[in-house]
């Protein structure tokens, strides 16, 4: 009898390492389910999420590809795309409601903009959805707001920017955001947050509109060129 005991205690032993071995397994799949759909119900916009890695217990998370479209009266297509979000955070802090991180690194792949015949642009359309669904739904906060709490590092990448204006011509205009691995560290606050990142995104602004691009080299010409100071020029013999 007790051997008979000891057998099924074994087998079921076994049983339960392996049910949680396939929940190790499937946890990163169901957490992305759960989040593709949230974020699907709070936006309003068709959502495409590959992969997310959440351990609260060693503070670290991170986002693989997330892409939001674009409502159907923009063209239904791509809206951003964020290649890859990568937090690590202080979980002891988190506890107590303070936010600490001391990594996050951020890759925009693409950030795509269209402006319909009326003059709106598809992130009013976001805006206005999102007000709407909030409107519609009773927000209960359970839980504090987190207190943040400074960035130690921040890494971040901006790639591709388009530009569709309806009211022209519908042919998208492309833009190089050229911020690639920028690092920013030591931010104690939000103000310093504000403050070191501003530049960073004023650069990718001025990139996304055409401004501020390196000038064109002058034009090859057959005439020598200028002379410098204190140099004269010989008669040619």
């Amino acid at each position: 009898m007790v051997r008979f005991l000891f057998k099924w205690l074994f087998r079921l032993l076994l049983l339960l390492l392996v049910l949680l071995a396939i929940l190790a397994v499937s946890f990163d799949t169901i957490v992305t389910a759960l989040a593709e759909k949230k974020l699907r119900k709070q936006t309003g916009l068709e959502v495409h999420l590959d992969k997310l890695e959440l351990r609260p217990w060693s503070g670290r998370a991170r986002v693989e590809k997330l892409i939001l479209y674009n409502p159907v009266e923009f063209g239904g297509g791509p809206l951003v795309n964020i290649a890859e979000l990568h937090v690590e955070y202080d979980p002891a802090l988190a506890r107590e409601r303070k936010l600490h991180l001391n990594v996050l690194r951020f890759n925009l792949a693409e950030l795509n903009i269209v402006v319909d015949k009326d003059g709106h642009s598809n992130l009013d359309g976001v805006r206005k959805t999102v007000e709407a669904i909030r409107k519609g739904q009773r927000v209960v906060h359970t839980n504090a707001p987190m207190e943040f709490a400074g960035l130690d590092m921040l890494n971040v990448t901006l790639g591709k920017g388009t530009w569709t204006d309806l009211r022209i011509s519908g042919t998208p205009r492309e833009f190089d955001l050229g911020i690639r691995n920028e690092v920013v560290q030591d931010m104690k606050d939000s103000k310093e947050l504000v403050a070191k990142l501003s530049p960073v995104f004023v650069r990718a602004g001025l990139a996304f509109f055409g401004v501020g691009q390196p000038a064109p080299a002058p034009a090859a010409t057959n005439q020598p060129p200028p002379l410098k100071a204190n140099e004269v020029s010989m008669p040619k013999k």
